[in-house]
């Protein structure tokens, strides 16, 4: 009979939760809902976001990880990230996972290349080994909004946040 691995059924099955969430976020941020003279009031011009994370303790053969942000713009574009400077082309959500806190780099920046309509960011760290710490930060135009810290030192420790902004 075949083991089956909690672990692996747990990173799976909020793997797939956590897409499906921000994928339904982005499809329902269309047009359509930007009518702004129809209704009498201003079209949102839109907000420029970072989000900061810095996990320290993350081993990547026993926690897991899941960092994602979502976002549209009003043209519809498909390259609104960066990820410590790099832009992330063809991409409306771009995401992190444990092996990329496991090695040298411990903190990321995503941000966007210009303001979008809506952000639909979250967080998930499930420490299953070691204690893991660390920071969680959003700033819309320039203003803190959120400023998390994370504290995992009991084995099944989580920490998960969900968070959208427009």
């Amino acid at each position: 009979m075949k083991k089956i691995s909690l672990h692996g059924t747990l990173r799976n099955a909020v793997a797939f939760l956590m897409t499906a969430l921000l994928l339904g976020f982005v499809s329902s941020c269309s047009k359509d809902d930007d009518d702004g003279d129809a209704g009498g009031g201003a079209v949102n011009e839109g907000a420029n976001y970072k989000v900061t994370v810095t996990l320290n303790g993350v081993n990547s053969t026993d926690d897991y990880v899941s960092v994602v942000a979502s976002g549209s713009d009003h043209q519809n574009n498909s390259s609104i990230w960066k990820i410590n400077g790099t832009v992330q082309n063809g991409q409306t959500a771009v995401g992190l996972n444990d092996n990329s806190f496991a090695g040298s780099t411990k903190t990321y920046i995503i941000e966007t290349n210009s303001p979008i309509a809506a952000l639909s960011a979250s967080i998930q760290v499930v420490n299953f080994n070691s204690s893991i710490t660390g920071t969680y930060k959003i700033e819309k135009n320039g203003t803190t909004v959120v400023n998390e810290n994370i504290n995992l030192t009991t084995n099944g420790a989580d920490f998960t946040k969900q968070y959208s902004f427009n």
